[in-house]
């Protein structure tokens, strides 16, 4: 019987039409002396240039091209919701492309429905292969195998704020404890400036950027790390998870955030700061992109924080991870399943990861040189420096089962409008959890 996929996303899967990518497609190429791949992916030409990690892998996939003229890579590119939703329903039908993304909370679904390729046999001849850093394939790994790659090392829960702006309150850097943050925030609404920028309405943001770190402070990582495995040790109902989303709707309930941060968008979110309409930002790391694109003035009095422990000590943790792995159809066989190993290689290897370095200083996945930092902008330099030596805790999306995420950033929603209490949210993404193994 199929697995939990095939009922999760069985609703999207009759609402979309959907292109028969992989199967049929692959047999007639393979009849012919010219190799076609379909390569589906989130990566726009639209969001290029505020896409600091879509525009250095659309980079890495056209030096590919050309270096393989005999290839033709035929690539499906749109929005990462537009994305979501289709390559769910793809897979629910088994016809997917040749190659494409699979979010890290997926993974589990995808593997149990056997339509993914290992990756092992070549990955071991490559080489740089020990150059990954380690549980960078976590997600992607099921008893020994890898089933994906990534070039793409996601840090979250990171505090970005305008320096000029809190100086006019008093604060010459970002609080390091709980209680000047609200303080800060009555000062701000004084203002009439909210604290932070959130834009939810794809429900993701709220969890991915900031839920994900309230949740570390009260939990702790080995509560995160029960939850991944599913051994029953930790639970949604426990006391320290239910008190984290307390604690994330008394942020809402205490005005932290723009009130309007269900009904917008995650750029649009992310675009009240670059208008100076919120005096910070929660955001992950792919936001030095999007500081970037703003004007001069708004880059130069940009700062990073992390946001402090409850007890005001030194955060030493950060939200993080390989969000999304590269991925071959299993339908795939002989040189097309070669060529296809060789681009996901290539556009998650040390080339793709020397690029992202030195270009828009992405941390990735990969031990390379960062000498080439000097020409960055001190911003760059800024995040690099204040996540260095951070303990990276899983972000929950990246690694949660996708139908307990599912529930957990509905719940959100209604939770931060005042609608759900904590423990009614806590029992229901617990039930979820339970069914798992069901």
């Amino acid at each position: 019987m199929k697995k939990r996929l095939a009922a999760i996303i069985l609703a999207a899967s009759m609402t979309i039409s959907l292109c028969a990518c992989g199967g049929k497609g692959s047999e007639d190429a393979e009849s012919s002396n010219e190799i076609e791949l379909t390569v589906m992916h989130n990566f726009t030409e639209e969001d290029r240039a505020t896409n600091n990690q879509g525009d250095a892998h659309l980079t890495m996939g056209e030096a590919w091209e050309k270096e393989h003229p005999d290839i033709k890579v035929v690539s499906q590119a749109m929005s990462h919701d537009d994305f979501s939703t289709k390559i769910q329903a793809q897979a629910a039908v088994n016809e997917l492309p040749d190659i494409f993304m699979v979010k890290g909370s997926w993974m589990d679904n995808f593997i149990d429905n056997d339509l993914l390729a290992p990756v092992n046999e070549y990955l071991d001849q490559y080489e740089h292969k020990d150059d990954y850093k380690p549980g960078v394939f976590d997600a992607a790994t099921r008893d020994g195998k890898i089933y994906g790659m990534t070039g793409q090392l996601a840090l979250s829960t990171v505090v970005f704020y305008n320096e000029e702006l809190w100086k006019s309150i008093g604060y010459d850097t970002f609080p390091d404890n709980w209680e000047d943050i609200y303080q800060a925030s009555e000062k701000f609404l004084e203002k009439g400036i909210p604290l932070f920028g959130l834009g939810n309405q794809d429900k993701w943001p709220a969890e991915s950027y900031i839920f994900s770190g309230i949740g570390d402070l009260h939990t702790g990582p080995e509560w995160t790390e029960s939850i991944i495995k599913n051994d029953g040790k930790a639970k949604f109902t426990d006391q320290t998870f239910v008190d984290a989303l307390d604690h994330f709707q008394k942020m809402a309930n205490e005005k932290l955030f723009n009130e309007d941060f269900n009904t917008i968008n995650d750029a649009q979110g992310f675009e009240l700061y670059g208008q100076k309409k919120v005096a910070a930002i929660i955001d992950a790391s792919w936001g030095l992109g999007n500081i970037a694109a703003f004007d001069e003035e708004v880059l130069k009095n940009t700062k990073v924080a992390m946001l402090p422990n409850l007890d005001g000590s030194e955060q030493k943790n950060i939200t993080g991870g390989c969000g999304w792995f590269w991925c071959v159809n299993k339908k795939l066989t002989g040189d097309k399943l070669k060529a296809a190993m060789d681009y996901i290689i290539y556009l998650n290897g040390y080339e793709m990861a020397e690029y992202a370095m030195k270009e828009y200083g992405l941390v990735t996945p990969m031990n390379v040189d960062d000498s080439g930092l000097a020409g960055q902008s001190q911003l760059v330099k800024d995040f690099i420096a204040l996540t260095k030596d951070k303990n990276i805790v899983p972000i929950y999306d990246l690694q949660m089962n996708a139908a307990v995420i599912e529930t957990m950033n509905s719940g959100l929603q209604e939770l931060l409008n005042g609608t759900k209490k904590p423990q009614d949210l806590a029992q229901e993404i617990q039930a979820e959890q339970d069914n798992i193994k069901k």
